[in-house]
């Protein structure tokens, strides 16, 4: 079973104060040219989207540069939902063994729901303390991902998309994670838009739940 955890692009999407809004316009259409075409105009971080580490980082690589291997794998969802704003390394290391086996790990904080509205952007999400990223990019993830607006608080420092970037990881930010809530190893994909010097780019994220359904049906 396939599993969208993308959401669409639309001109209401929320993105981020500074950034520039999503733009559709009819490049061509049926009426006057027999085609239809649209002109797209939005950023590079709109949507569900990866961060690459040349987005922070002066020598970090950018998503044209990586090899296709980093943007699939094994993944793991975190339900962090009813931590409060802070997710702690005592929390992860909880979860030592979920962590260890993944590839991708990915934090329900439950603000999928708010998608759509002014409060998406409320920063009041789960995110890692600074030792809880330090934790993360010690254990050689190949990316880190949230249905939050981001994996840090939208103001101040970014200690842990530079944690998780100096160890070589991406950043994967307004996820849809409610059908996957508190998922253990399944096969992630997110493969993300290819363009020259890519410090990020909208992806078309989805689990892939039929090796799992394998297992289940073997133990029957």
């Amino acid at each position: 079973m396939l599993i969208d955890l993308t959401h669409t692009i639309t001109s209401k999407v929320p993105v981020l104060p500074g950034d520039p809004p999503v733009v559709f316009s009819h490049a061509a259409t049926l009426t006057s040219d027999g085609f239809r075409t649209t002109a797209l105009s939005f950023s590079s971080h709109t949507g569900t989207h990866m961060d690459a580490p040349s987005h922070l980082l002066l020598t970090g690589s950018s998503l044209d540069q990586m090899p296709i291997s980093q943007f699939s794998g094994r993944a793991t969802v975190l339900d962090v939902s009813e931590l409060g704003p802070v997710i702690t390394e005592e929390f992860l290391q909880s979860r030592h063994d979920a962590i260890l086996c993944a590839d991708f790990i990915l934090l329900y904080t439950g603000w999928e729901s708010r998608w759509g509205s002014e409060r998406y952007l409320e920063d009041a999400f789960p995110v890692p303390d600074e030792n809880a990223a330090k934790f993360l990019a010690s254990c050689g993830l190949k990316g880190l991902g949230t249905d939050a607006a981001s994996v840090d608080r939208l103001t101040g420092p970014l200690p842990v998309h530079t944690a998780l970037m100096k160890s070589g990881a991406v950043i994967l930010e307004a996820l849809c994670l409610k059908k996957v809530r508190g998922r253990k190893d399944f096969l992630f994909f997110a493969p993300p838009m290819k363009f020259q010097d890519a410090d990020g780019a909208p992806v078309r994220a989805f689990a892939d739940l039929r090796e799992n359904f394998e297992k289940e049906r073997r133990k029957r």
